[in-house]
């Protein structure tokens, strides 16, 4: 998702959740924008989630994506209270330094 109006982001993305998306990939994709999207409204708690989601449906692809260790790295960085021990948690597993 390119940089622009992340509430049109999550107003286009809300109806598309509720379709099945047969690729694993695309759906994880789609959730990925999302949490983009929520990161940039600075909606860790709803962002992290969406990470989540999309790591249940292709983790390996997750796990193995630069641009979602760096998506991670900033809501991290973004936590400095330590809200989100989970993100925290994820963080670590993908191996992003704080």
């Amino acid at each position: 998702m390119a940089l622009g109006d992340a509430g049109a982001a999550i107003d286009t993305a809300r109806p598309l959740l509720r379709r099945r998306i047969p690729a694993p990939e695309r759906q994880a994709a789609l959730w990925v924008d999302l949490a983009r999207a929520f990161n940039q409204q600075g909606k860790l708690s709803e962002g992290y989630r969406a990470l989540r989601i999309a790591e249940r449906h292709a983790a390996e692809d997750i796990r193995r994506r630069p641009d979602i260790r760096e998506l991670v790295a900033d809501m991290a960085a973004r936590d400095r209270r330590g809200a989100l021990p989970g993100l925290r948690q994820f963080s670590r597993e993908l191996g992003v330094r704080p």
